[in-house]
C-alpha cells in the first residue's frame, strides 16, 4: 500500500473508452473540488495491448504501464484499482483486488454472468476495502434532485413509470460490432444499457418485485469489429422492453435498445405518483421537469402545469466549485462526481453507494430480466 496515508496510489485496468473516462475524472477532480477528499497519484495503467498501455502512460500521466493486471493489482504503491476492462475480464481482476484488500472502482455490469456474481458475493466476506460501481447517472444534479423530491414526498405513492435507454448505433445490420454483442463476454442491451436505467429507477422508486421481458436480436450475424474480414453471431438481445411491478402494484416499463433509429445516447424517465410527477432526459441534462398535482387549476389553467427546475451544476458548495452552478452540465461531469463520491467515502471511512454489493444485486436483476425473455414468463426479482 502507499507509504503516505494521505496520498492513495491509483491503478487503472483497461485503457479503452471507460479507462480513459476514469483517468480523466481523476485528472479533473482537483479543478472541481478544492480541497479534494483525498490526494491521489496515478501509479500504473494496464492494457492487454502493449502499444495501448505505453500510450496510456503518456496520455494519462501514469508513472508506469503494464500488460498483466496482477502487476498493477498487487503493486505495493497501488491502493485503488479501477476495473474498466470488458465484462468478461472483471471477475479475475475483482477476485485479485478483493484478496489484496484494495479499494475498487468498477464499471457496470460487475460481472459477465450470475455464477461470477455469486462467487464474488462470497469473496466479500471479510473484505475491508471500499468498493463502488460506476453507475454515474445517479450523480447528475437533476437526478439527485429527483431523489430528494421523492424522499420528501413530492410524488407520493407511485402509480406507474416509464424509462428508456436508447442507442441507434446497431440499426444498420452490416455495422461491425464487438464483444458487447456476445453472451460469452457478458454483452447484450440489458446488461450494457439496462444496467444504468434499472439501477436508476430502483434507486429512485424501488424495490421492484417481479419482471417480464420481451427482447429481440435484430441482426443475427454482423461483421466482427475486433477481427476485420470475419463475421460474428449475435447471441444476445439488441433491444428489450421490461415490465417491472412493485409489491404494492406500482408498475412500469424499462426499455434498453441499441436499435432505436434516430437516438444518440438517450436515457430518460417519467415517474407518476398520487401528488406529483417527474421527468428527465439526459439529452437535456440541465433540467428536471416536475408536476405538482396539488397546485390549483382554474381559468386559463390556474397554476397547474409542468415546471422546469434549473439543476444545471448546482451541487452543494462542498460538492463542486468549478466551473460554477450556472454553467451547462455534461455526461463527463456525472462521472467526475461519481468518482468524487467514491473518494469521499474512502476519506470518511464509510461504505460508498452504489457499492459492489449493490452492483452484484443489480447483476442478479439483469440476469432475471434476461431469463424472463427466454421463457416469456414473469420472474420474481431478488431483493437486497
Amino acid at each position: 500500500m502507499a507509504e503516505d496515508s494521505r496520498t492513495l496510489g491509483v491503478g487503472v485496468l483497461g485503457f479503452g473508452f471507460m479507462g480513459r473516462t476514469h483517468t480523466y475524472a481523476h485528472a479533473a477532480i482537483p479543478f472541481y473540488y478544492d480541497p479534494q477528499p483525498v490526494q491521489v497519484k496515478l501509479c500504473a495503467v494496464c492494457d492487454a495491448v502493449e502499444e495501448t498501455a505505453r500510450r496510456a502512460k503518456v496520455i494519462g500521466g501514469f508513472e508506469r504501464w503494464a500488460t498483466d493486471p496482477l502487476d498493477v493489482i498487487n503493486a505495493d504503491d497501488v491502493d485503488i484499482v479501477h476495473v474498466s476492462t470488458p465484462n468478461q475480464f472483471h471477475f479475475e481482476a475483482l477476485e485479485a483486488a478483493i484478496a489484496a484488500g484494495k479499494h475498487i472502482y468498477c464499471d457496470k455490469p460487475v460481472t459477465g454472468n450470475l455464477q461470477e456474481a455469486d462467487k464474488l458475493e462470497a469473496l466479500l466476506e471479510g473484505y475491508t476495502g471500499k468498493a463502488q460501481v460506476a453507475l454515474q447517472y445517479r450523480w447528475f444534479p437533476a437526478t439527485l434532485r429527483a431523489k430528494q423530491l421523492i424522499e420528501e414526498g413530492f410524488v407520493g405513492p407511485v402509480t406507474h413509470f416509464r424509462a428508456v435507454y436508447l442507442h441507434g448505433g446497431s440499426i444498420d445490420p452490416d455495422k461491425a460490432v464487438n464483444w458487447k454483442s456476445t453472451a460469452a463476454a457478458g454483452g447484450g442491451a440489458i446488461r450494457d444499457l439496462g444496467s444504468h436505467v434499472i439501477d436508476l429507477l430502483w434507486w429512485l422508486i424501488g424495490p421492484f418485485a417481479r419482471v417480464n421481458t420481451t427482447s429481440r436480436i435484430w441482426s443475427a450475424e454482423r461483421p466482427d469489429a475486433d477481427h476485420p474480414g470475419q463475421r460474428m453471431t449475435i447471441d444476445v438481445e439488441e433491444g428489450a422492453v421490461m415490465t417491472f411491478q412493485a409489491a404494492d402494484g406500482a408498475f412500469g416499463t424499462i426499455e434498453a435498445s441499441k436499435i432505436a433509429t434516430g437516438t444518440q445516447d438517450e436515457m430518460r424517465f417519467e415517474i407518476h405518483g398520487r401528488y406529483g410527477a417527474l421527468r428527465f432526459n439526459v439529452m437535456q441534462p440541465n433540467y428536471l421537469e416536475v408536476f405538482d398535482a396539488r397546485l390549483p387549476g382554474g381559468d386559463y389553467g390556474g397554476q397547474s402545469g409542468w415546471q422546469t427546475i434549473d439543476c444545471v451544476q448546482k451541487y452543494p458548495a462542498e460538492g463542486g466549485k468549478f466551473p460554477g452552478p450556472k454553467f451547462t452540465v455534461g455526461w463527463i461531469r456525472s462521472h467526475v462526481h461519481s468518482l468524487y463520491a467514491f473518494l469521499k467515502a474512502i476519506a470518511q471511512d464509510r461504505t460508498p453507494s452504489p457499492s459492489l454489493r449493490e452492483g452484484l444485486h443489480l447483476q442478479r436483476v439483469l440476469e432475471t430480466a434476461r431469463d424472463s425473455a427466454e421463457t416469456g414468463d414473469w420472474k420474481e426479482l431478488p431483493q437486497e
